[in-house]
């Protein structure tokens, strides 16, 4: 029996990353799943962890709520008193100077 051979025997793991180089061999911490699923699952609550967390950076007042659902109030209320702030500053603009047509819904959106 050759090393190589051997190697893969005592360890299959060896043998399954060789066969596939996008294989990840994940080890969980006590209690934590290592199928794709969970794995799959986790990822997709760290990443929405990350998003609220920089929601919570950008909307002034929110980094003393801990609850998900009360930021999310707390970002929608913020969000539409922005929406307001606009509303009002665009009725005040146009009567300010009613030469210029000033539409909203026209505003470029930055992302």
């Amino acid at each position: 029996m050759s090393y190589s051979s051997a190697s893969s025997m005592e360890n299959p793991m060896a043998s399954e990353t060789q066969q596939n180089p996008y294989y990840i061999h994940v080890r969980a911490c006590c209690g934590k799943a290592t199928d794709s699923h969970s794995l799959a699952k986790r990822a997709r609550r760290e990443k929405i962890s990350k998003k609220m967390s920089c929601l919570q950076d950008l909307v002034p007042g929110c980094n003393n709520i801990t609850e998900k659902a009360g930021m999310l109030d707390e970002i929608i209320n913020y969000v539409q008193s922005l929406q307001n702030k606009v509303e009002f500053l665009s009725v005040k603009l146009s009567v300010l100077n009613p030469i210029v047509e000033f539409n909203v819904e026209n505003l470029p959106i930055e992302e």
